[in-house]
């Protein structure tokens, strides 16, 4: 989702409250506006990304993203990423 839904979300007061968010489009500069973060407030963000010619993922997203102090992964980076939970734990391989 782009920014438009994400301000949607949040204004029909949908709980969007997550440990792990997929970034949405490819981490691209409407994405993963501040007050949609706010809501989620994950520990960790993936950005499912490879070599593209759109700047994704945007400087905008990755530093919002830090200011936050959320852990990012890149496909783009570190190739496939899984995430393993039992309900109470998550597992990073």
């Amino acid at each position: 989702a782009e920014e438009l839904v994400e301000l949607e979300l949040l204004a029909a007061k949908i709980d969007v409250s997550a440990q792990i968010l997929k970034v949405g489009h490819h981490g691209s500069k409407y994405s993963s506006s501040w007050p949609f973060l706010e809501a989620v407030n994950p520990i960790y963000a993936v950005i499912s990304v490879g070599n593209n010619n759109f700047g994704h993922p945007h400087l905008r997203t990755l530093s919002n993203l830090k200011k936050k102090n959320i852990e990012i992964f890149r496909t783009d980076l570190q190739g496939t990423i899984k995430f393993i939970s039992d309900g109470n734990n998550i597992q990073l391989k």
